[in-house]
C-alpha cells in the first residue's frame, strides 16, 4: 500500500471577513470662502484702480513739489536778474549823469574864456559899480587889475564914479601877477578880490564833493532786497 497523505486539517474556526480598520478622526477643514469669476474680476479691478490713485496721488504730489521748487528757483533767479539789470541801468544813469555835469561845467568854462577874450574888463566893471554904491563914501578906493587894462578900466569907471556920487580917491593900479579879467579891489576897511582861477577849482570841488555825497547817499539808502519768499522758506525749515 502506498504512501498516505495527512487530511489537510479543516479550518473551521478562521474567520475569512475583512478585519476591522480602526477609525481614525481627521480634523475638519476649515470652510474656504469662494467667490464667483465675475465677483473676483471685479475685486481685482477695485484693487488695481485703487493702486493707481495712490501712485498716481504720490507722482502728482512729488510734481507738484519739484515744479514749485523749480519755481521758487526761477522767481529767485529772475529777481537777482532783475536787480543786476536796475544795478546796471542806474550806474550807466550816474555816469551819464556825472559826464552831463562835467561837461556843463566845461562848457561855461570854455564860454567864460571866450567872453573874457572878448571883453576881459566886463566883469570888473560890474563889480566895481556893485561896490562903489556902498562905498561912496569911503576915503579912497585901489582897483588892481592886468597892467594892459590899467587905462581901459580908467575910461569905463569914470562915469560910474560920477554917477554914483564917489568922494573918495580912487587908483588903478596894474599888477603883473594879475590874469586878464581879474581884479583886486581894497579900501581902508576891507578888499574884495575875483580870481577866475581859484573859482574854477572851487567850483569843480564842490562839484566832485556833490556827485560823491550823492553817490554814497544812493548806495545808502539803496534798500537790499533779496528774494521774495526767503524768510517763509527759511522759517519752514
Amino acid at each position: 500500500m502506498g504512501h498516505m497523505t495527512s487530511p489537510s486539517k479543516f479550518l473551521f474556526d478562521t474567520d475569512f471577513t475583512e478585519p476591522d480598520v480602526p477609525e481614525v478622526e481627521v480634523p475638519m477643514e476649515p470652510e474656504i470662502p469662494m467667490m464667483s469669476v465675475a465677483d473676483h474680476k471685479a475685486a481685482l479691478a477695485t484693487a488695481k484702480k485703487i493702486a493707481f490713485e495712490d501712485g498716481r496721488a504720490a507722482a502728482a504730489k512729488e510734481l507738484g513739489s519739484s515744479q514749485e521748487l523749480r519755481l521758487t528757483e526761477a522767481v529767485h533767479e529772475l529777481v537777482a536778474m532783475s536787480e543786476q539789470i536796475l544795478s546796471d541801468a542806474q550806474t550807466q544813469m550816474d555816469a551819464q549823469e556825472n559826464d552831463a555835469i562835467s561837461l556843463a561845467f566845461l562848457v561855461a568854462r570854455r564860454l567864460c574864456a571866450h567872453l573874457l577874450a572878448r571883453q576881459p574888463l566886463a566883469e570888473t566893471v560890474a563889480l566895481f559899480s556893485e561896490c562903489l554904491g556902498p562905498l561912496r563914501r569911503a576915503p579912497h578906493l585901489v582897483v588892481r587889475v592886468a597892467p594892459q587894462d590899467v587905462d581901459p578900466l580908467k575910461a569905463k569907471v569914470d562915469p560910474i564914479v560920477l554917477e554914483k556920487g564917489f568922494e573918495g580917491k580912487l587908483v588903478i593900479l596894474g599888477e603883473a601877477e594879475i590874469a586878464r579879467g581879474d581884479c583886486r579891489i581894497e579900501w581902508a576897511e576891507g578888499g574884495i578880490l575875483r580870481d577866475r582861477k581859484a573859482l574854477e577849482k572851487q567850483i569843480d570841488t564842490s562839484i566832485r564833493g556833490y556827485l560823491q555825497a550823492r553817490s554814497q547817499g544812493r548806495a545808502q539808502t539803496r534798500p537790499a532786497t533779496e528774494p521774495a519768499g526767503a524768510d517763509k522758506e527759511d522759517k519752514a525749515q
